[in-house]
């Protein structure tokens, strides 16, 4: 018996933290998280799985972007006329909602609703097969549903959990927080879980898995991405990654200390990022106040990074999204006691501060989508810890 495990797609998701893109990149980009599904089903197909299992957070959000329905829709039917059977759970993205505006799956395709449930599958080989669980109804779940689930059931060969959530407290928690402990009482024979994008393998007896999200969509979900093919001989459990995002994230670093001139810089550059996958890249010089104030202003200014995007290629690209400038010396905290920066960088980058400032900018949705990005106020930071330090170097 065999089966996928996947979960996180995120169809019709945006791209964080990427501006400016060429056209075929951005294109190429836009198209990955299907591509990555494309591979999954063709893949699925080719194997002969007995089933697939999704576990959550199939649409970026609760509108459910049509064109990203109709193409789940069309993968489903794929699959049904092999006679697929897909069991899939909604998360805290695309939770179950009132809404008319959503297309129908064919017959393959389980849906579990926003109670627990179970349902048993008896495959070709003769196995009896039980899969249990819900779908959220509300953005925030903060009961721990986990213990809930029914018990294993005594006349199946192999049960399966569904369980969109995270390892927490009850009410502490927003994603259906549960224990290890929870789910291990439920003597079942595998957990499929979803909602943390990053994979992971948190328990062995039994199983108790994350595969991560099929494509990575910011800099922070860097590396090979893709899902779980688990498979049972009739005692034991075995996991195989199998990497299908087209694009990996990567964030890379490069030492200058060593660099003189710029034509070494630019090869060196080339050399850091190169990678036989499409990849899009933050590249970090360390040592970066070691290197010529001239080589600096063309990175300052934006003038090299603005050169190697517009040269790269197209078809194959390991294209630098991001520079980012690293200091070795701590020049900074020689004027300013480390303790008092760190409060005055408390109270100055705030998002109450920056909306003020901001003022009616807000309104635009390409300023707003930047500044409510998570991680926009520590780059901010970063970025005038870079400034001062340079300033007082060059002092």
């Amino acid at each position: 018996m065999k089966f996928i495990h996947t979960a996180d797609l995120h169809l019709g998701s945006p791209f964080k933290g990427l501006t400016n893109l060429p056209s075929a990149i951005r294109q190429a980009v836009h198209n990955s998280i299907y591509q990555a599904f494309d591979t999954l089903v063709a893949q699925a197909i080719d194997l002969k799985v007995d089933f697939i299992v999704i576990a959550g957070d199939e649409f970026d959000n609760v509108e459910r972007d049509l064109q990203a329905q109709l193409y789940l829709q069309q993968k489903f039917l794929e699959l049904a006329q092999h006679h697929i059977p897909v069991f899939l759970i909604y998360g805290n993205h695309d939770y179950l909602t009132s809404s008319q505006a959503i297309v129908s799956y064919p017959s393959n395709v389980h849906v579990f609703g926003p109670q627990i449930s179970t349902v048993t599958l008896k495959l070709v080989s003769g196995l009896r097969i039980a899969v249990s669980g819900f779908s959220y109804d509300q953005n925030h779940l903060t009961a721990n549903k986990a213990q809930s689930y029914p018990a294993r059931l005594d006349n199946v060969d192999y049960q399966i959990g569904i369980l969109h959530g995270e390892i927490g407290q009850t009410n502490q928690n927003n994603y259906a927080p549960f224990s290890v402990e929870d789910l291990q009482s439920k003597g079942y024979d595998y957990w499929a879980l979803g909602h943390i994008h990053q994979r992971q393998i948190i328990n062995k007896n039994p199983y108790i898995v994350y595969p991560g999200n099929l494509q990575g969509r910011h800099r922070k979900e860097t590396g090979a991405k893709g899902y779980y093919l688990v498979e049972w001989d009739g005692q034991q459990t075995n996991l195989e990654f199998r990497a299908v995002a087209p694009i990996i994230w990567q964030n890379q670093q490069l030492d200058v200390a060593r660099i003189q001139d710029l034509d070494t810089l630019i090869k060196q550059i080339t050399q850091t990022i190169a990678n036989k996958q499409n990849t899009l890249v933050e590249l970090t010089f360390t040592n970066y106040e070691k290197l010529s104030t001239t080589i600096q202003g063309l990175i300052d200014s934006g003038e090299l990074l603005a050169t190697l995007q517009k040269n790269a290629q197209s078809e194959h690209f390991n294209y630098i999204y991001r520079f980012h400038r690293q200091f070795t010396t701590k020049t900074i905290y020689q004027a300013i006691d480390e303790p008092f920066w760190k409060q005055a960088a408390q109270d100055v980058f705030t998002k109450a501060n920056l909306q003020q400032h901001l003022g009616k900018l807000q309104q635009v949705a390409a300023i707003r989508d930047v500044y409510q990005n998570p991680d926009f106020l520590a780059k901010l930071q970063q970025t005038a810890i870079d400034i001062i330090s340079q300033n007082k170097m060059e002092d």
